[in-house]
């Protein structure tokens, strides 16, 4: 007989990669040290907020 995970917690685990990839994405767009045409782009195309800017980056 051949066991089949349950859909609950693969649907969980799924849940928990897709926060952690989410994540990642987040800090790459908030990360000052990366291009802020890049960043802002990223942000756009994945519907994550826009990047944090700071005075220097300011336009």
């Amino acid at each position: 007989m051949t066991h089949h995970p349950d859909p609950l917690t693969t649907a969980e685990n799924e849940l928990a990669r897709l926060r952690q990839l989410i994540a990642r994405v987040a800090t790459w767009i908030n990360n000052p040290n990366h291009d802020p045409t890049a960043r802002h782009s990223l942000a756009q195309h994945t519907g994550l907020p826009a990047p944090r800017t700071t005075k220097e980056h300011q336009p």
